[in-house]
């Protein structure tokens, strides 16, 4: 599939515009210039963009593109306009740049998008006469890759920083360092102090019976059609590899695949009851096995050696042994239930990865996280790190989501299925490192975080609350409030005072950032917003279905409460059920013809109805509707 330009809202509008006025039909020859490699580089500085293209002759040919600015009244007018809609605020705090902010842009008469070439001052220094040539025709394509994976470079190429714009009218923005991709080696926190963690603790039990695959809650929170990826829909490849990944551990541990067929082991890596163990690793993300009485050297020798301990044996070996092992346990059982989440992070060669943790946003696995804390011995894993120019090794604070992430990041690649050297599952699912130098490719580690950042981005102090109410005419209303979670015993607070009432005029947009995270999930929440929460979230039985059955189990990963009305609490699902006729001869065995015999039922709840009644009350029903005082869901199986 040829690789795509222009994916998101934003690169495609970029696109289309030029299109537009493309009369000559110049673009198309630099679509293909800029697929076959001839733009050798790109730098953005202000409004001017400065390009080197490679053409028939050795040098490349030089390309500048002048974007005219907006002036100071100009954003000003546009800042005040955008400020107006309280929702378009909200999601840029979130890195969101709406496409509705275009149509304020153009109501107050600005060019966010040329209309015509000679919006550009362009040059280039082949000989071709044409404006555009090809070599500028394939920057403009380049460019809108750039767009694609930073949408706000579309106003920052007219001088134009937003969020600079909302800082300087003392509008709440987030520490910047939250939205850079961190490095690898910064995220090792040292450990200051000794635990007192008991030795024999690393014996006790760890118990995973309370975990629930969250997989596909997990994969719905992400956006579909991530830009980075440039040819086809990464959300789809992801979805596969994830519920892959979780049915293969499944597997392993129903004992329906074989360990050794996924980390074969050799008794040259047997672990004895003298053994002992820690693990080293760098800002590379490189591991080294330690300990002593062991050969072991490589995390891919060390997991199959503990698979293969007993674990009524544990007693037997030292504290270290029975911890890692606890650590494989928990990684594997994690890995089953979908409980896993990517992160990206750069190496200290500034190569990026993607590495993956245990999804603690879910309140079991937080659970089992600290319990692991609380059981583990120190200085199981230290970090090798160079401080003033001298290497030095430091026990590690965080050690249990660190050798979480290192084990489950060993499964994620056994486990998933080859790539086909595609750059990015490899990225996500192979322990691929890249570093995204090349030409363009400079907002596409960016991309991925904010892609990623569904995952990270939950609220903190103030937290939304999400009430599902009936109405008169079986519809259901949706009402926003928020918590104060620095004040617990304070009820929420209805979202329409936060945003009418002077007293939250301070905090109102950081209220909103957390509230914001919603707004691809629920329908007319931006409306909501807009216009003060004077109009109301209401969903038809069909608009509400794959709302409650789909979308708010997803949301509830977000450490978001979500309060239903108690007829929505318990749903009931149509079972089928059979009544057996008492054989009036007394034949001690059931034929052919009693079976067919039986009266066929449905149960719903306590009550059964026949299929033919089932049949009726569903010719007037949506998938979700009301039987006595209870709401009945059927899906497409149940219908069939």
């Amino acid at each position: 599939m040829p690789e795509k330009f222009g994916k998101t809202w934003w690169g495609e509008h970029w696109l289309r515009s030029l299109e537009n006025v493309d009369y000559d039909n110049r673009l198309p020859r630099g679509a293909s210039y800029a697929r076959s490699g001839h733009v050798k580089e790109i730098k953005i500085k202000g409004n001017q963009i400065v390009a080197k293209v490679s053409g028939s002759r050795a040098t490349p040919y030089r390309v500048t593109v002048i974007v005219p600015p907006f002036f100071e009244d100009q954003v000003e007018l546009l800042m005040g306009k955008i400020i107006e809609r309280p929702a378009l605020i909200s999601k840029l705090l979130n890195r969101e740049l709406d496409p509705a902010i275009l149509t304020v842009a153009e109501e107050l008469g600005l060019k966010v998008f040329p209309r015509q070439w000679t919006d550009f001052k362009m040059q280039c220094s082949c000989p071709d006469w044409a404006v555009p040539c090809k070599h500028l025709a394939s920057v403009i394509y380049m460019l809108s890759r750039e767009i694609d994976n930073n949408p706000f470079l579309v106003f920052e190429i007219h001088n134009v920083n937003l969020l600079d714009e909302l800082k300087k009218r003392e509008i709440f923005i987030p520490d910047q360092k939250k939205t850079e991709i961190s490095a690898l080696e910064n995220l090792f926190k040292e450990k200051k102090t000794t635990s007192e963690t008991s030795e024999n603790a690393a014996y006790e039990r760890v118990d995973f019976s309370q975990l629930q695959n969250i997989s596909q809650a997990l994969v719905q929170l992400l956006p579909d059609a991530p830009p980075f990826y440039p040819s086809g829909n990464f959300h789809e490849k992801y979805a596969l590899q994830h519920t892959r990944i979780s049915r293969e551990a499944t597997r392993i541990l129903a004992k329906k695949l074989d360990f050794n067929a996924v980390f074969p082991y050799s008794d040259k890596y047997l672990l004895t009851n003298r053994s002992t163990l820690t693990l080293t690793v760098n800002g590379n993300n490189e591991v080294e096995v330690g300990g002593e009485n062991h050969e072991i050297k490589r995390l891919e020798h060390l997991i199959p050696a503990l698979f293969a301990l007993n674990p009524d044996r544990l007693l037997d070996f030292e504290p270290s042994i029975a911890a890692f092992h606890k650590i494989l346990l928990a990684s594997l059982h994690l890995s089953a239930n979908g409980m896993v989440i990517p992160q990206i992070v750069q190496l200290e060669d500034k190569d990026f990865i993607i590495r993956w943790l245990p999804a603690t946003i879910d309140s079991r696995v937080k659970t089992v996280v600290e319990k692991l804390t609380a059981i583990l011995p120190d200085g199981l894993l230290q970090a090798k790190k160079v401080v003033r120019k001298k290497e030095q090794i430091l026990p590690i604070e965080n050690q249990t989501t660190e050798i979480l992430s290192l084990f489950i990041g060993k499964f994620v690649t056994q486990l998933s299925k080859s790539s086909n050297n595609d750059l990015f599952e490899d990225l996500f699912f192979k322990n691929k490192s890249y570093a995204f130098k090349a030409v363009a490719e400079n907002a596409l580690s960016g991309g991925i975080k904010v892609w990623l950042d569904r995952y990270y981005l939950t609220a903190e102090t103030y937290k939304p609350v999400i009430t599902v109410s009936e109405t008169l005419d079986d519809e259901f209303d949706v009402q926003i409030s928020v918590e104060d979670t620095t004040q617990p015993d304070i009820l929420p607070i209805p979202l329409e005072n936060i945003l009418k009432q002077k007293q939250f005029e301070k905090q109102r947009f950081k209220i909103l950032q957390g509230v914001s995270l919603l707004t691809p999930f629920i329908r007319g929440l931006d409306t909501h917003i807009n216009f003060g929460g004077d109009t109301p979230i209401r969903f038809s039985n069909d608009e509400f279905a794959p709302l409650l059955m789909e979308i708010l189990p997803a949301i509830r990963l977000l450490d978001i409460k979500i309060m239903l009305p108690k007829s929505l609490q318990e749903l009931l699902r149509p079972k089928v059920s059979v009544k057996i006729r008492r054989n009036e001869e007394g034949a001690g065995f059931i034929n052919l013809s009693d079976l067919l015999s039986f009266n066929w039922q449905v149960a719903l709840g306590e009550t059964v109805i026949s299929p033919e009644e089932f049949n009726k009350l569903m010719r007037n029903a949506s998938r979700l509707f009301k039987f006595k005082e209870n709401y009945i869901y059927v899906n497409e199986s149940v219908l069939e």
